[in-house]
């Protein structure tokens, strides 16, 4: 009894993603589905669009909220590079920030889009911005907003998603390619992979 007890007593695993757009965001109506009982998932307030901006809104939350106080976190800074240099600079710019405050850094290419395109087919095309992407979604899928609740079109078709992410990164790899500046690519699979492990826990 004491040890039910005690099970009951700790808190639940926790997911904290911060990504441009906030609650507002194709990120968030995605990733909200991913809530359960057994796992809280909490999106860090702030309005900021820049790497460096996002970040630190990050920061102010997970001080405000206690977040290092948690048994069970993982942190979750979630960036488009768009394709753009100076963009990709900003990101390795608090690579070294991120890692001594435990924030995963997830880039997608050119957007967090992409990931929802490798449920569809094994994509090779190369985008030459984010406006690309939701369109090509918008045709495979018949129609496509930042708000529509996409995991419970997608959903079924994760596992080979995630196959392909990784596909695709290793390609990059063997390539010699840089592969935050890989056109596509997306590490999003990183998150759900976090949350299979709290699962186990």
């Amino acid at each position: 009894m004491a040890r039910r007890q005690l099970k009951q007593q700790r808190k639940r695993p926790l997911i904290v993603i911060c990504s441009e757009g906030g609650t507002k965001s194709s990120e968030y109506y995605y990733f909200r589905n991913y809530r359960t009982i057994d796992l809280r998932i909490q999106f860090s307030t702030g309005n900021s669009t820049d790497p460096k901006g996002m970040l630190n809104d990050l920061l102010k939350y997970i001080q405000n909220e206690d977040v290092k106080s948690e048994d069970n976190v993982r942190i979750f800074l979630v960036l488009d590079t768009d394709l753009d240099d100076r963009r990709i600079n900003e990101i390795k710019e608090i690579q070294g920030k991120c890692l001594e405050n435990n924030i995963e850094i997830i880039t997608s290419a050119p957007t967090f889009e992409i990931w929802y395109l490798l449920h569809y087919r094994n994509n090779k095309l190369k985008f030459n911005n984010s406006q690309d992407v939701k369109k090509e979604i918008g045709k495979v899928n018949g129609a496509y907003s930042e708000t529509m609740n996409m995991y419970r079109i997608i959903k079924n078709y994760t596992s080979e998603a995630r196959t392909i992410a990784k596909s695709l990164e290793q390609r990059a790899i063997s390539d010699g390619d840089e592969l935050i500046k890989a056109n596509p690519h997306t590490s999003v699979y990183k998150i759900l992979d976090a949350i299979d492990e709290f699962y186990r826990i």
